[in-house]
């Protein structure tokens, strides 16, 4: 069971790399919010760093065939998970949205887990799926169901990288492209129904807005950040925005530091790394003769794509709250994606 070292050094170099960018990020934002500089930091290093990377390495080392014999039940598990936040009890304090499950201080995000649950589960499946028409309508049932609980949370940003995660999956099984159109349909009608939400109707119109202290206050700091960084950026370190503090920077808007420091040619070189992610992956997705393998990597690789691309234009046209993978602190996120990509870095053999 070897490792696949070129993947493995992508992920160590986005790694570090985060680690010692979000250090100079977040000093100034825990100094000010928490009166403690190392506040952040520490919990990015364990959360979205050190645990992370464990369970990478549990990924990897726990065979293909003992995921798919508990996909099912990861799968309801989840499913449970990602309902009880709409219960006051287990919703977050003082939150109106149901994205987070919350128990005795302890939280995360089940929509991100779903993410990699929904792959697994698909992927023990494939064989039914690709042979009898009836499984295939079921897993559809199941995806439009997870597709609508993620919907009322509300999270469509989140609901869009996870359909795109499935539907490129599917498109990549040689799945007959009439039956994947049914999915497509359903997915029209539910941002079809997102315009006509007045919560979402306000994001949008984020992008027009210039104002300073309303709804495009976020964005139009992001876009100035971005803008200022110019061609080489004003040094690692060097930020006005950080100064500011922008509210969710640590998270949603971490690109905007990073370009604002790095400019033009360190973002370019960011996305360069991730498209070297992303496209390694497709890769072993090709190398493996197991239609169930090679349909979970397709899988990851476009969810990862859906959520770069997101967060990147998260920071120019409408705030989504979507984190950049490794670099922005999501641990749910990154806790999911790590373990997925311990999963696929075997797939060579």
């Amino acid at each position: 069971m070897k490792i696949d070292y070129p993947l493995l050094l992508i992920i160590l170099f986005l790694s570090f790399s985060s680690l010692y960018f979000f250090y100079g990020v977040s000093l100034p934002y825990s100094t000010k919010v928490m009166n403690d500089p190392l506040y952040y930091f520490k919990k990015f290093l364990i959360f979205n760093f050190l645990l992370p990377f464990l369970l990478f390495w549990l990924g990897y080392f726990l065979d293909w065939v003992i995921f798919k014999r508990i996909a099912k039940i990861l799968f309801l598990i989840n499913l449970i998970f990602l309902i009880l936040p709409f219960l006051d009890f287990f919703k977050l304090p003082n939150q109106p949205t149901a994205r987070w499950f919350y128990f005795q201080g302890f939280s995360f995000q089940p929509s991100e887990f779903m993410k990699i649950s929904m792959l697994l589960f698909l992927a023990s499946l494939l064989p039914l799926i690709k042979r009898k028409i009836e499984y295939f309508y079921i897993s559809i049932g199941l995806v439009f169901l997870v597709s609508l609980i993620i919907y009322f949370q509300p999270a469509l940003s989140n609901l869009l990288i996870f359909l795109a995660g499935i539907i490129g999956a599917l498109m990549g099984s040689n799945i007959n492209l009439r039956n994947i159109f049914i999915l497509f349909f359903l997915v029209f009608l539910l941002i079809a129904f997102a315009f006509l939400w007045s919560y979402r109707s306000e994001r949008i119109l984020g992008i027009f807005k210039k104002d300073e202290r309303g709804i495009g206050f976020q964005l139009n700091q992001s876009r100035l950040a971005i803008g200022s960084g110019g061609i080489l950026g004003k040094g690692l370190g060097n930020s006005e925005l950080k100064s500011i503090g922008l509210p969710l920077m640590l998270t949603d808007n971490i690109f905007a530091v990073y370009a604002e420091e790095t400019g033009f040619i360190g973002s370019l070189v960011l996305i360069i790394i991730f498209n070297f992610l992303i496209f390694r992956i497709l890769y072993l997705a090709q190398l493996v003769k197991d239609e169930s393998k090679r349909f979970f990597a397709i899988g990851v690789a476009c969810w990862l794509s859906a959520q770069v691309f997101v967060h990147l234009m998260s920071n120019l046209l409408i705030s989504t709250g979507i984190p950049l993978p490794f670099f922005s602190y999501g641990p749910s996120s990154q806790i999911a994606i790590m373990i997925s990509l311990g999963i696929i870095s075997k797939f060579r053999n």
